[in-house]
């Protein structure tokens, strides 16, 4: 066997590894950029929903009180009219009218009455939460519990943390990019070299890649695959030891001996 091959395959995993290891520098920082995105974006949604309903309450309010302040006026209207009527039939006209502006008036409260007690119930809702906050009880709190000031408060220190991470992400990527560049220029290089020399072993490393095997080439551990921890069969220890390799049958990875990595670290 030509143990040539496979030092060339475990080169380029130990590459791989090493741009692996810069960019696990970053890794959970995107996740939980993400993870704070959405809560800021579910806490935006309940902040502008209750803003909608407030601004629609306070539109529905002025346009009520405009509709009892002209109610009114026609009533005091139609009123000074009874004192000049001519005669029963006009002055009960006028009632009527007047009757009816009434009515339209009641209705307006009525609504105006409905408002106050749908918000009066959302303050209390609010004053509730903010109870069961102080006994730590948050998991009894619904969405309509939470105070607006503490969904503010979320929003803030949310969109801080959110700050505070993406400064982080682009300082770690800032510091690693050189590196990370010349790693992989190197594996590409590396890449090339193995297409030429062991096309069939690049194929099958590549393979496991693909399915999201980052390790496709690892060390034999206590007579056990390392990716995997299934025992490697005895009779293939010495070849693996004198330089070759196993192909893991239960994981599909390439099994190779521990040395390998250090000279490939060596070359490095």
């Amino acid at each position: 066997m030509d143990h040539t091959k496979i030092n060339l395959v475990v080169r380029l995993q130990y590459l791989d590894n090493q741009i692996e290891n810069l960019l696990s520098l970053q890794k959970g920082l995107p996740e939980e950029i993400e993870a704070l995105e959405e809560d800021i974006a579910f806490i935006t949604k309940q902040i502008e929903a209750r803003k909608r309903i407030a601004g629609e309450h306070e539109k529905t309010r002025r346009t009520l009180d405009e509709t009892i302040e002209n109610c009114r006026s026609k009533i005091k209207t139609f009123k000074d009219k009874q004192t000049l009527a001519r005669n029963n039939k006009e002055y009960d006209a006028l009632s009527k009218q007047i009757e009816y502006e009434e009515k339209e008036i009641a209705q307006a409260e009525i609504r105006l009455q409905d408002i106050s007690q749908n918000e009066q119930k959302s303050l209390e809702m609010q004053e509730k939460g903010r109870q069961l906050i102080a006994e730590n009880r948050y998991d009894e709190i619904s969405e309509e519990m939470m105070p607006d000031d503490v969904l503010a408060d979320q929003l803030r220190d949310l969109s801080e943390q959110v700050k505070q991470k993406h400064e982080e992400l682009e300082s770690i990527i800032v510091e690693t990019s050189g590196e990370v560049k010349a790693l992989k220029e190197k594996m590409e290089a590396q890449r090339k070299i193995v297409a030429q020399e062991a096309k069939r072993l690049l194929s099958k490393y590549e393979h496991l890649k693909k399915g999201g095997v980052q390790n496709a080439l690892v060390k034999l551990h206590r007579h056990a695959c390392s990716g995997c921890n299934t025992r490697v069969p005895t009779n293939r220890h010495t070849l693996i030891v004198q330089g070759g390799f196993y192909l893991c049958e239960s994981c599909g990875r390439i099994v190779v001996h521990e040395r390998l990595f250090e000279e490939a670290s060596d070359q490095n």
